[in-house]
């Protein structure tokens, strides 16, 4: 028997798409009985000004988690990451507590060097400083096809940075072929927020009906016995074989069967 969670759980809107209608979004997500939000692939010129996107939130009682970004190692780096300092103050002003970042893009063909990891360990310092005054937690999120995929280049990275947390994305670690429950473990004092989506054949699929071998019961043991507080938000990209909406409601009545 694990202890009990103290978790919430909320749900991505990376699932509809660049350009959703926010109103139907939110109101999916909440009669689902998911708890918040998450702003993936949603330009800000689309969310409108952080007081226009709060009352859409407010009407259906969901609080803003997280809003999302990227970084570059390239000769674009430092405008890109002048973008993100707007997405930071952006999430603020809406009143969400967390900034992620992916990047820089993976180079073909050979792995990250230590300077790389280095470089995205600078580039991650100057944002938190940039994000703590204004009341933002940065993490930083692995993915395939950027500079850090694996556990292993992830351990490079934070071993330059000691304020960056992680979101911790099973599915990704699946992908990896990694140990998601282990993960958890490990990196107890590390995560900011956490990722729950399940895959088969190369694409994103409603929980529990993948074949990377999540055990979501696990997952849901592993959060309780470190005692996580945070946000683990549902997610489905947008280029699924299912419906957004039903796929909305399904992830949590199967998670809610597993007893989170």
């Amino acid at each position: 028997m694990c202890a009990e969670q103290s978790f919430r759980l909320g749900y991505s809107t990376i699932t509809w798409g660049p350009t959703p209608d926010l109103d139907r979004v939110f109101g999916t997500i909440a009669d689902a009985g998911w708890e918040g939000v998450e702003f993936i692939s949603v330009a800000l010129d689309w969310l409108g000004t952080p007081k226009r996107l709060r009352g859409l939130l407010d009407a259906h009682q969901l609080p803003p988690v997280c809003l999302f970004g990227s970084v570059s190692l390239g000769d674009d780096a430092e405008q890109v990451l002048e973008r993100q300092r707007r997405i930071i103050e952006y999430a603020s002003e809406l009143g969400a507590p967390h900034y992620c970042f992916l990047g820089g893009n993976r180079v073909a063909l050979r792995l990250p060097d230590d300077d790389e990891f280095k470089r995205l360990a600078e580039q991650a310092e100057i944002l938190i400083d940039y994000a703590e005054p204004l009341g933002v937690a940065v993490s930083y999120h692995a993915h395939p096809r950027c500079t850090v995929e694996s556990e292993e280049e992830q351990d490079k990275l934070l071993a330059y940075t000691e304020r960056l947390e992680i979101c911790m994305d099973v599915s990704v670690a699946a992908f990896m072929q990694e140990d998601a429950v282990a993960q958890i473990r490990k990196y107890a004092d590390r995560i900011g927020y956490a990722h729950m989506k399940d895959w088969t054949n190369g694409k994103f699929c409603p929980m529990g009906k993948g074949t990377a071998g999540l055990d979501f019961a696990a997952i849901r043991e592993a959060f309780a016995e470190i005692g996580y507080t945070g946000w683990i938000m549902g997610e489905m990209s947008s280029y699924a074989d299912f419906d957004a909406e039903e796929s909305c409601k399904y992830n949590l009545e199967y998670l809610r069967s597993l007893g989170y």
